[in-house]
């Protein structure tokens, strides 16, 4: 990701500049209109169990 630097997420997205980020920054811009913060960075991805 460009933004927060992870190599594995669900969906890989494209910002307004064209640079590959992952599917949380991606979405993170999308609703606040600014870039999401290191510090929100996770280490696992939780699985959903429906």
């Amino acid at each position: 990701c460009a933004n927060c630097h992870t190599v594995t997420t669900p969906l890989w997205r494209r910002d307004a500049s064209g640079k590959t980020i992952c599917n949380a920054c991606g979405l993170y811009y999308k609703l606040h209109n600014v870039h999401r913060p290191a510090t929100m960075k996770r280490t696992v991805i939780k699985r959903r169990r429906r």
